[in-house]
């Protein structure tokens, strides 16, 4: 018997991007398992859709899944899964490989794209780290330092005067090169100087930029 197994990490994705390929394969719909909102850094056995198709497998049988990174997020975790396998006859097959993983040399290629997927996820992980400690220094999720854009931002007061004037929104950030959401802030956080108010517009030949 051939059964598919299609994962993914969040509640937003679908595994329906995964199912063609695994009926492609020779996988009936009703022999696929699925889990959805699982990280794969939980131990295979551990998610239930995984758990409920290992239950149904006898020796001979195979398991389809469209990458390695299906069966796991951590190199001892899929090496646990497919020495699982392994020890009960069942023949694991990986699409993105082109078949089975089987015998030393799969056993070795194996291992090595399981290395390298968890390289990438750690090189992922410490970026997003780096971020979020940056974002701690500043005080702000996005690590972008917090409060109102300056009063002394000539490109900033320029932009609020031509609105002022009646010029849109989209053509006054434009105009002082600043984006939309800069001017939306400048805005709704204080009113313009009084020599904006007054008229005196900056010189544009020295604008640089918001």
């Amino acid at each position: 018997m051939r059964y598919g197994y299609a994962r993914v990490s969040t509640l937003k994705q679908s595994v329906g991007s995964q199912m063609p390929d695994l009926t492609a394969h020779g996988v009936e719909a009703e022999n696929v398992f699925s889990d959805v909102g699982v990280s794969g850094s939980t131990n295979a056995l551990d998610r239930p859709g995984f758990a409920a198709m290992v239950a149904m497998l006898n020796c001979g049988d195979e398991i389809v899944v469209t990458k390695i990174d299906r069966l796991g997020r951590s190199t001892a975790d899929v090496l646990h899964t497919l020495d699982h396998m392994d020890g009960i006859g069942v023949e694991v097959v990986v699409i993105q490989l082109g078949g089975k993983i089987s015998g030393p040399l799969g056993r070795l290629l194996r291992t090595v794209l399981a290395a390298v997927g968890e390289f990438e996820r750690d090189l992922i992980a410490e970026r997003i780290n780096a971020g979020l400690e940056n974002a701690r220094k500043h005080g702000t999720k996005s690590g972008k330092a917090i409060g109102r854009p300056r009063r002394s931002g000539r490109a900033v007061d320029l932009a609020l005067r031509l609105v002022e004037q009646g010029h849109s929104h989209r053509d006054a950030a434009q105009i002082a090169r600043i984006s939309p959401s800069t001017l939306t802030r400048a805005r709704q956080s204080y009113r313009s100087p009084p020599e904006i108010r007054q008229g005196r517009l900056p010189d544009f030949s020295q604008i640089n930029g918001g």
